[in-house]
């Protein structure tokens, strides 16, 4: 099995693969073997099987708040919305991924790195931040057709891709973990 050594992972799938779902497993499975998991994640909200939008979730205090909502106006196409209501979605992951909640973090999550990151804007600057001031591993969602672009925005970065759906990513994750906390002991 290889192993992961970086201190940016791409947690990757295609659209609507299970990459959120699969997110949520890995933090979960973190937590139960000791370790401390901060971050955000995008969790879908279907209505008769139909997607119509995207709630946050701290996944340290477990809050969860509108994110965007699709949209449909006449004669136009279908998209997707920011409403001022919703502007608490923004807030609840900017705080999920602030220096204070993630300080502690051996892992920390975000969801998703999409095409708004890579324009500078959605969870940008703060994995910015968080890349140049955190210790933790920290792994972004990522759809498999931008992985090459993230790559290339954070080419300082030593990376590794694992895929969404495998069980062993997990795992790789929960080693490299385990592998920095014995460094760490050892180092004290």
């Amino acid at each position: 099995m290889e192993s992961i050594q970086n201190k940016l992972v791409f947690w990757t799938g295609k659209r609507h693969s299970g990459k959120t779902t699969s997110a949520f497993k890995l933090a979960e499975s973190v937590r139960n073997e000791g370790f401390t998991v901060a971050g955000l994640l995008a969790f879908s909200l279907y209505e008769n099987g139909r997607l119509v939008g995207f709630d946050a979730f701290d996944l340290q205090s477990e809050n969860r708040a509108p994110l965007v909502r699709r949209e449909i106006k006449d004669n136009e196409r279908e998209k997707m919305y920011l409403a001022p209501h919703i502007i608490a979605g923004f807030n609840l992951g900017r705080a999920a991924l602030s220096s204070a909640a993630t300080k502690s973090a051996d892992l920390i999550i975000v969801d998703e790195f999409g095409p708004l990151e890579l324009a500078g804007r959605g969870w940008r600057q703060e994995v910015d931040l968080l890349l140049a001031s955190v210790e933790a591993v920290v792994v972004l969602v990522v759809r498999d057709e931008l992985v090459e672009q993230v790559q290339g925005l954070y080419e300082n970065y030593p990376t590794s891709v694992l895929s969404a759906t495998e069980q062993e990513s997990a795992d790789k994750v929960i080693n490299v973990l385990k592998r920095r906390s014995f460094v760490r002991q050892e180092n004290d």
